[in-house]
């Protein structure tokens, strides 16, 4: 991958004005003029997926990287400080001890099993009302907060960024709640400049979640395509994610705005299965209807019940599967952005990745 430029001071304060997406000609790719800073970004949640990535892509940025769970792997010039978002006796600190000029918020309640309603408004709403209130006591002008697709439940029809959102469980309304804080956060000092992010699942390297058990459910032959498999899936390669995360750092200007981010082209669920399985040299994956694999997960379900632990295979994650969630990211493209790996790129990077996980791991 190219190098990526260093985030500046400048570019965190921003421009004032208020209009409601990037103005003017903007460059498809982030600049490399940039100078060094010596001021701090606070990462919330930084030592999972998203944010092991977000500090790989940018080591010569400083980051303060707060999280309850201890890093991947540790970068330089990041400051590691084990805090819970919704403990004020935690964060308080950090905003004493250090300069930020900007917030990454992306701790959250985000699985989506054995995780209660309180414990998603918890971290999600409050947590981020707690992160706001200090980040504006302490001057902050900049916040970006990762949402989700989430926020529109259950859609039949593909959502745009202007869609309104309708969520459908827990996890979406807790997230909706979360920037409903940061709208008034904004109210309460118009010169802030908010940006919501809407990722649709999001994937890559070093992720073991969904993406990851689909390819390892293909690999060893025991995925099928639910139905004939033509329900879309959007989903967003992570190292697109982190760089549509710079550039809308480096060219929004103050207000609040909402950006949902899916790769293109988007994909079928039976090109996804085709994809990975041609990058795995395994066989096109074959089709059963979905009665029929709501059958053969229901053994599944009463282990699931019994154990108290989460399976790969589920009637939940069939219907999930065979549903389709088709999220449009018309703003973000129609501003000038530019992804530098398509969906099929991106799904063959996470195979290599997966691929050489597998043989370094035996399994």
């Amino acid at each position: 991958m190219e190098s990526l430029p260093i985030f500046t001071p400048q570019i965190l304060l921003g421009r004032l004005a208020t209009n409601d997406s990037i103005s003017g000609s903007r460059p498809t790719r982030i600049s490399k003029k940039l100078m060094a800073t010596k001021h701090s970004i606070l990462l919330t949640g930084g030592a999972g997926f998203i944010g092991t990535h977000i500090l790989s892509m940018f080591p010569d940025t400083q980051f303060v990287v707060t999280d309850i769970q201890s890093p991947q792997q540790k970068q330089p010039n990041t400051i590691y400080i084990k805090a819970d978002v919704r403990s004020e006796a935690d964060m308080l600190p950090i905003f004493e001890q250090h300069r930020f000029d900007c917030v990454l918020h992306l701790a959250a309640a985000h699985k989506d099993f054995g995780v209660e309603q309180e414990e998603y408004f918890e971290v999600n709403e409050n947590g981020t009302a707690l992160v706001s209130q200090l980040a504006g006591q302490y001057g902050i002008k900049k916040f970006i907060f990762f949402s989700s697709v989430a926020v529109y439940g259950d859609c039949n029809t593909p959502t745009t960024d202007k869609t309104q959102p309708n969520p459908s469980n827990d996890y979406g309304a807790s997230k909706l709640a979360a920037e409903q804080v940061l709208n008034r956060w904004w109210q309460q000092d118009e010169s802030r400049t908010v940006i919501i992010i809407r990722p649709a699942l999001v994937f890559g390297e070093g992720n073991v979640a969904n993406m990851f058990r689909l390819i390892d459910q293909i690999n060893k032959g025991l995925y099928f395509n639910v139905g004939k498999g033509d329900n879309i899936k959007s989903i967003a390669y992570v190292k697109n994610l982190v760089e549509v995360t710079w550039y809308l750092l480096e060219y929004q200007q103050s207000g609040i705005h909402i950006y949902n981010y899916a790769d293109q082209p988007h994909l079928r669920t039976a090109e996804i299965g085709l994809t990975i399985a041609a990058a795995l040299g395994k066989p096109k994956p074959k089709s059963i209807p979905m009665g029929l694999l709501l059958m053969m997960a229901k053994p599944f379900d009463l282990l699931i019940k019994m154990s108290g632990k989460d399976l790969p295979i589920s009637s939940h994650r069939v219907k999930k599967y065979g549903t389709q969630t088709y999220h449009q990211a018309q703003q973000i493209f129609a501003d000038g952005f530019k992804p530098k790996y398509t969906t099929r790129e991106g799904l063959a990077k996470m195979v290599a990745w997966y691929k050489e996980s597998v043989q370094k791991n035996g399994k």
